[in-house]
């Protein structure tokens, strides 16, 4: 696959593009002003309740100067199919309003977007795959490296033993 944007803002910027006519269909339009991002979400690399680790974020606009959504995707994925499920699952929220948690709209959303899995963690599958194809193909390669967390480097003190 061909790289045709330059960063990996552009890709998710286009990827939304994209899927934000599956959105209308389902008569939940996205917001106005979104703006997306390959960066860490507020839990950073650590872990949550149950061993998890949040891969993507939605922020709602009334956090934001400007009145923005502001999502977040994890530099830890590189997968594009995987990345755009993550988007659509963080675009969800923002079109169904962060107040529907992982119910509601969302659930409507997320099941008509194609989505699989427990609703807090969904997960791409066939369905999906088939629905996004023409648009991956569209989008090319993910312009990113999986960013591999799992080592971190521990400085040790610098303080010396005086006596």
């Amino acid at each position: 696959m061909k790289q045709i944007h330059p960063t990996r803002e552009a890709w998710l910027e286009e990827a939304m593009s994209e899927v934000s006519v599956q959105f209308k269909r389902l008569g939940f339009p996205l917001p106005k002003r979104i703006r997306v991002t390959c960066g860490f979400t507020s839990g950073g690399t650590r872990k949550r309740p149950g061993g998890k680790v949040l891969i993507g974020e939605c922020w709602d606009s009334s956090r934001s100067g400007d009145k923005s959504f502001e999502i977040m995707v994890s530099p830890t994925e590189a997968d594009p199919v995987r990345v755009l499920g993550i988007l659509v699952h963080e675009l969800a929220h923002a079109a169904a309003g962060l107040a529907a948690g992982h119910s509601g709209d969302f659930e409507t959303l997320a099941r008509g977007l194609h989505l699989e899995g427990p609703l807090p963690a969904t997960t791409v599958g066939d369905a999906f795959r088939t629905q996004t194809a023409p648009a991956l193909e569209r989008l090319g390669e993910y312009p990113h490296a999986r960013l591999n967390t799992a080592k971190k480097t521990v400085q040790s003190t610098r303080m010396l033993l005086c006596r």
